[in-house]
């Protein structure tokens, strides 16, 4: 037989118990990505994989163009990629056969590059296609257009590319469809002396829907700093919306200022992830 005052006790604990778990499920209920990054990690993370496919593209289209052998004789090998390079249709196209590159990716496929005229002359026009090329088994479909813009403010040569509806195929049911605008702010006199350019600035904006079908947008608000000597982008910072979660904005922040490697910090209002940039841990 249970007493009055055991009984008492016993419903007064209970009272308390169902007051925190309400409590609890109340606060989840307000801020449900407290309890549950996963939209603003699954965004950030496709960014930032997006982004170094496209950033890997630019580097060796101009280290390729920076490369008198491949200029002269037509082939080279730049960071395990087979370039042959077609002068009279001034066409490049970069193979590769499941090649672990430097910065951890696995790549496979190619990528044709067809130019207008002289890479470095103001004008130009690229066509940047991939031809069942994927990165970490992950297809891209769809074409980068680059301009050379010229030189801007700064005296720095400005390389703009404009990406409408690239899709990324995760698996047979995800992929993320993407959009942006960047401009690469290379430092003169790149073609005359291709031994001085290391870092050059990325500047611009992007769009898309993650494969978690998340909505976002993103603005590089600190300047990225790509250092071809490093494989990862080495500073830099991105404002980050994903506008129909609880958590709508943040930010993707490059660190990596005296040191090369790769580690990206999400913060999503005070949540703050510190991550690396390979295939074990950034899974979109």
């Amino acid at each position: 037989m249970i007493r009055p005052a055991h009984s008492a006790r016993l419903a007064a604990g209970f009272i308390i118990s169902a007051a925190l778990a309400l409590f609890a499920l109340s606060g989840c209920k307000k801020k449900d990505s407290s309890c549950d990054l996963s939209p603003n990690v699954n965004v950030a993370d496709d960014i930032v994989f997006l982004q170094r496919g496209l950033f890997h593209t630019f580097n060796l289209l101009l280290k390729a163009n920076l490369d008198s052998m491949i200029m002269k004789n037509g082939y080279g090998t730049i960071d395990q990629a087979s370039i042959s390079y077609n002068h009279t249709i001034r066409k490049f196209e970069i193979r590769y056969n499941s090649k672990t590159c430097a910065d951890s990716t696995c790549r496979n496929g190619i990528i044709i590059v067809k130019l207008s005229g002289d890479f470095f002359t103001p004008g130009t026009f690229g066509a940047v296609s991939f031809q069942n090329y994927s990165e970490d088994y992950r297809g891209f479909t769809g074409k980068d257009s680059l301009v050379n813009q010229g030189m801007a403010a700064g005296g720095l040569l400005s390389y703009a590319s404009f990406i409408n509806n690239l899709v990324v195929t995760k698996d047979s049911s995800n992929s993320t469809y993407w959009n942006s605008g960047f401009v690469y702010h290379i430092p003169p006199p790149v073609k005359d002396l291709p031994g001085n350019v290391s870092a050059f600035t990325i500047s611009g904006s992007g769009n898309g829907i993650s494969s978690g079908t998340y909505h976002f947008s993103f603005q590089i608000t600190n300047s990225l700093v790509n250092d071809l000597s490093c494989p990862w982008i080495r500073q830099g910072v991105m404002d980050v919306s994903v506008p129909d979660v609880d958590i709508t904005s943040g930010t993707v922040e490059y660190v990596n200022r005296d040191t090369c490697n790769n580690r990206v910090t999400y913060n999503f209002d005070g949540n703050v992830y510190y991550w690396w940039i390979n295939l074990k841990k950034l899974k979109p």
